[in-house]
């Protein structure tokens, strides 16, 4: 019961644009998902740190299986990164939620293993970043204007699929589930 309360209120503050987008409009290719009707942006299922994460074998045939099982479930915009492309300004790679019903893609892939948890995070926007981060990113070179973040998702929203995440992940770990299954 206290699930479908969380998920209840989840839904109710989930985005702040509204825009929600059918999973029969994309095609994912592992964790990213292109549409015709965004063809210059590129979905994501994992926020921050994608690139090097540890990632079960499984993953990819997880991600197939759950969206063939969900054919009604819906992408929901996070947070964006732009541009992805120099030559396309506009262009965007966009961190998602994958849902139908009482269930997400996302925490499916915490649950079983396949990443861990922090790859979960969005991305922060200058306005939210701690003033030793900025120092950071303007010592390697960044300026403000790139890192150009976009948030899509309401806070409390965030929260509790964080929360989920958080939850997710250590079923995994107890479980030694997927990258879980050698480590302590």
């Amino acid at each position: 019961m206290k699930r479908i309360t969380i998920l209840i209120a989840f839904f109710s503050v989930l985005t702040l644009n509204g825009q929600t987008f059918k999973i029969s409009d994309f095609k994912f290719e592992s964790i990213f998902g292109t549409t015709l009707k965004e063809p210059d942006n590129i979905y994501c299922l994992l926020g921050t740190g994608f690139f090097m994460t540890p990632r079960s074998e499984n993953s990819d045939s997880l991600i197939y299986a759950w969206i063939g099982n969900h054919p009604n479930a819906i992408v929901v915009p996070i947070s964006s990164m732009r541009p992805i492309d120099p030559t396309k300004p506009e262009s965007k790679m966009i961190y998602c939620l994958v849902i139908e019903g009482n269930d997400t893609l996302n925490n499916y892939l915490i649950k079983n293993g396949c990443f861990p948890g922090a790859t979960m995070m969005r991305h922060e926007t200058w306005k939210e970043m701690k003033s030793w981060e900025k120092k950071l990113y303007k010592k390697t070179g960044g300026k403000k204007s790139e890192v150009n973040a976009k948030v899509y998702i309401s806070k409390e929203s965030y929260k509790i699929f964080i929360e989920q995440i958080k939850s997710a992940e250590i079923y995994a770990q107890e479980n030694k589930i997927g990258i879980w299954k050698t480590k302590k």
